[in-house]
């Protein structure tokens, strides 16, 4: 699993910022747009045949077990350009878990989602365009549904009840990264940080189950149905202060102006 690293570049990137005398005029509105896919080298198990993951359609959808209908996770919305107003948490890309029943040993059981980012101002004017790489860990546990009379999910929680209603819930664990960082945009600091719908802090029982630290974040996703989580990003002109948890919960990521990894090239005309 990838993780970049930004703390030692934060205190760097706001220094650079306030060296600049001519800044541009603060972007009210953003282009952005994610290009995420599944890493293969990442999969695991690895085999990439039924009933083991196979990855398709471009690496943005990965499909298991040897029932019909397959379990699945799927990458929608991927190279998608979007308008990103500033200071307003917008969707990008959306991950859809399709839970069925499958032979138990062949479940998907980790991978990466890498998001290929390029973000450039709309309003005032189209300027330089900012482009990167965030890598996010998944921890996925295809539950046993029927665990056994009196016997608890793997979640902590009883069986046929709640979000357990038609057998256990699966457990999907997305690994925390950095959370608020600036990115130096034709001289202005800006902080870029991605949300998830539906993801929050688990239960103890569910992170150790999906083989992830206690106060991992993530959401259960109930049997026989599709849940579908959208991915959002908050760019802002100041630190963005994290919610508590409950509300929307902060899954990892951001921009840096010094930590960024890809590259930066000048726009020479308008989209």
């Amino acid at each position: 699993m990838k993780t970049l690293k930004f703390a030692r570049t934060a205190a760097a990137a706001l220094a650079l910022c306030a060296g600049f005398a001519q800044a541009s005029p603060i972007v009210t509105n953003w282009t952005v747009t994610d290009f995420a896919t599944f890493v293969p080298s990442s999969v695991t198990p690895a085999g990439n045949t039924y009933p083991l993951p196979v990855l398709s359609i471009g690496d943005t959808q990965l499909h298991w077990g040897a029932a019909s209908p397959q379990s699945g996770l799927i990458i929608g919305n991927s190279g998608v350009a979007v308008n990103v107003p500033t200071g307003v948490l917008t969707s990008t890309v959306s991950v859809t878990h399709d839970n069925f029943v499958i032979p138990v040993g062949s479940s998907l059981q980790s991978a990466d989602i890498l998001a290929s980012l390029t973000l450039q101002s709309a309003t005032p004017s189209v300027g330089s365009l900012e482009s990167g790489n965030i890598t996010f860990g998944i921890h996925f546990i295809e539950t046993l549904n029927e665990p056994g009379a009196g016997v608890i999910c793997a979640d902590g929680g009883p069986n046929h009840v709640g979000l357990n209603i038609n057998g256990c819930a699966d457990i999907f664990v997305l690994s925390e990264n950095s959370l608020n960082f600036p990115l130096l945009y034709e001289g202005q600091p800006y902080f870029v940080s991605f949300f998830a719908d539906g993801f929050g802090t688990l239960s103890n029982a569910a992170c150790l189950s999906a083989g992830a630290a206690i106060g991992c974040r993530g959401f259960e996703t109930a049997e026989t149905v599709s849940t579908t989580a959208d991915f959002k990003i908050l760019i802002t002109s100041t630190p963005f202060e994290t919610p508590e948890p409950g509300s929307m919960a902060l899954v990892g990521g951001a921009l840096a102006a010094l930590g960024w990894v890809g590259r930066r090239r000048k726009s020479v005309s308008k989209p």
